[in-house]
């Protein structure tokens, strides 16, 4: 969940502090042998540096493209998905700096964490930047807007809130015909 950052009350920043934690925890009980990183060993301040970190980087690459929204000014303004690349960079970010005590950090880790987000060209943040890839609550103007965006140029075929058939429907097929016609 994104909170205000405790050096400057101007800036939002992306994640959770608590779910960086819990995936470092996941990855150092399974690399020390059952034993959780504590306060001693991985201090909060650390965390909360790599999500400001992350977040900086990530609003390098949206504010070319949504200049007027980033920085966010509230907490509640920033995507679940912004939320989820932050908490991802941070902890690879951690487990960089952390390296000397709990061992590199592994190409699965550093792919999962890191690339997968700003390696060129499949990166998810490198196409948002280059608008391959739009973030329906930054483009649209309103809430109800934003589920439009995600489905524009999508017809579904069935439906999905029939809970006991998931067949193709033949009628919203002939709609779907109909709608696509010249």
């Amino acid at each position: 969940m994104a909170f205000t950052n405790p050096s400057d009350s101007a800036e939002i920043l992306y994640g959770d502090s608590g779910d960086v934690r819990n995936e470092l925890n996941s990855h150092l009980s399974v690399t020390t042998g059952g034993h959780y990183a504590d306060e001693n060993e991985i201090p909060g301040a650390l965390v909360i540096r790599s999500l400001r970190d992350a977040t900086r980087l990530i609003n390098g690459y949206l504010e070319p493209v949504y200049a007027a929204q980033i920085p966010f000014a509230a907490s509640g303004d920033v995507p679940k998905l912004l939320e989820k690349i932050s908490t991802d960079i941070a902890t690879f970010y951690v487990l960089r700096s952390v390296t000397a005590r709990v061992g590199p950090v592994s190409d699965n880790k550093r792919r999962d964490y890191y690339e997968d987000y700003v390696k060129p060209p499949d990166g998810l943040l490198v196409r948002i930047s280059e608008r391959k890839v739009q973030l329906p609550e930054l483009t649209a103007q309103s809430a109800a807007d934003a589920s439009s965006t995600i489905k524009k140029g999508r017809t579904p075929i069935f439906d999905l809130d029939d809970v006991k058939s998931h067949e193709v429907s033949p009628d919203r097929l002939d709609d779907i015909a109909g709608d696509r016609a010249p």
